[in-house]
């Protein structure tokens, strides 16, 4: 089932000629992120990519054409010019251009022939637009231990929450009701910053919610910085070992609670989702009308411990009442279920290897 697909490395953002990850058993050169760099996150899929597309060495022979470097990376560069010249390209052989974004703000792509795939839609999801994972390491190489089931439900939590004081209540009300501060502009292309700004303490108000809770034990690390401030150290050698730290604090905290709260954050998706299921932890997952991969196939909402829009306020009470329905067998059982997700569907290598299904169900 392999998809025949063609590229120019010509296109690539002249500033950071970086590639998607897609191209990446063909062209190397990723664009790494700052919790992904030096990690093993793409090496089975490098390994394995060949086998799930055919490179083809004309835009004719292709069933599909890909654009070599992320939307965010023309953006960030201002060369979108440079990918739109190449959709473009591709719309005047009459193919349609495989477009992907890796980041936070719901950013459109303008042409007509894109088919965008993106972590994160704040509203007015389009049919040409499909879910993609954030691209997150297997930190341990396999999932946490395996929990037996105890009487009450233990959740956990490791990351930043933000408390609202005066001057984050003004910057949200700004960007929620002020036309001026409602959207964010780059390079010319916007969207809008009012959903992020309406959730921006939702993460915050969970943890409250689950603490007030008397039927659940809660194993809280509230922070104050992304990744515990290791962004903030000066020198490279310093992030590295704060970023060891944090990852250690983390991951120890995954392993000694039985779920793990998963909360949107600037962007309408999570990078902790995709840690979380590759540690075979079950999320108890507060949606907020986001988009997860392969949702035409997986059906989220029952996988997950899903806690909808309008029930955040009783997501203690809908972790308890999971918790209490599980036999001692169901409760491993869905931990296995939560790797086995990841493995084959999230995961860079599960993602690609499927992606040919966003064009061929069965």
């Amino acid at each position: 089932m392999r998809l025949k697909i063609y590229t120019d490395p010509a296109y690539a953002s002249p500033v950071n000629p970086m590639r998607c990850a897609m191209l990446l058993p063909f062209h190397g050169n990723e664009e790494s992120t700052f919790w992904s760099a030096g990690t093993n996150v793409f090496d089975k899929y490098r390994k394995n990519g060949a086998g799930y597309f055919e490179l083809t060495d004309t835009m004719e022979e292709a069933e599909y054409v890909v654009l070599p470097s992320t939307w965010h990376r023309y953006l960030a560069d201002g060369t979108t010019e440079v990918a739109l010249r190449f959709a473009q390209k591709a719309a005047d052989a009459g193919k349609r251009i495989i477009v992907f974004h890796e980041r936070d703000h719901d950013y459109k792509f303008p042409a007509s022939n894109a088919l965008l795939f993106t972590p994160t839609i704040e509203k007015d999801r389009q049919p040409h637009e499909y879910a993609l994972p954030a691209w997150m390491p297997d930190h341990t190489n396999g999932p946490a231990p395996l929990r037996q089931k105890q009487e009450r439900p233990s959740i956990g939590f490791c990351g930043l929450v933000l408390r609202p004081n005066a001057k984050s209540r003004a910057v949200q009300f700004a960007r929620r009701q002020l036309p001026y501060f409602s959207e964010r502009r780059m390079a010319g292309y916007s969207a809008s910053l009012k959903k992020s700004y309406e959730y921006k303490f939702l993460r915050a108000k969970a943890v409250q919610t689950l603490l007030d809770h008397p039927g659940i034990d809660t194993n809280f690390v509230l922070r104050g910085n992304f990744f515990a401030g290791a962004t903030k150290k000066a020198t490279e050698a310093a992030q590295m070992e704060a970023k060891k730290s944090a990852l250690e604090e983390f991951l120890g905290n995954l392993a000694d609670s039985d779920y793990s709260l998963c909360v949107r954050g600037v962007g309408n998706y999570s990078l902790r989702f995709y840690e979380i299921m590759a540690a075979g932890r079950p999320p108890l997952f507060l949606d907020t009308t986001c988009i997860l991969p392969y949702d035409f196939l997986l059906d989220w909402p029952k996988e997950l411990v899903w806690v909808p829009l309008e029930d955040h306020h009783r997501a203690g009470q809908i972790l308890a009442d999971h918790h209490a329905a599980l036999s001692p067998e169901q409760f491993v059982d869905q931990q296995r279920r939560m790797r086995e997700i990841w493995e084959e569907w999230l995961s860079p290598d599960g993602y690609f290897r499927n992606f040919y299904r966003h064009f061929r169900p069965q």
